[in-house]
């Protein structure tokens, strides 16, 4: 689990499942996948780029909601942060594979 603020933590999942239930989704595909999603969007944004973190995650979104699994979306993603000579990339959080 990541190190944030157990208070924090909770208040987003409670955001989230509040988002959830607006769209008319199962929270469970967010809160399922957390810690990868966010190790994600954070190597994202302390590597290529941080206004494409958020949008970075739509775009797995939309690619789970085509019927893709989470983890190897996430997986793909980080080898191309990997991949990339970022300058000040600081790749301290990776995103876990279930």
């Amino acid at each position: 689990m990541r190190s944030d603020d157990p208070a924090r933590m909770e208040q987003m999942r409670t955001w989230l499942r509040q988002v959830a239930a607006a769209l008319d989704l199962d929270p469970r595909l967010v809160l399922d996948h957390e810690e990868e999603l966010l190790g994600l969007v954070a190597a994202v944004a302390h590597g290529p780029t941080r206004p494409g973190a958020p949008l970075t995650a739509f775009l797995v979104g939309v690619a789970a909601g085509r019927g893709a699994e989470v983890p190897p979306l996430t997986a793909r993603v980080a080898a191309l942060v990997d991949e990339g000579d970022w300058p000040e990339a600081r790749r301290q959080v990776r995103p876990t594979s279930r």
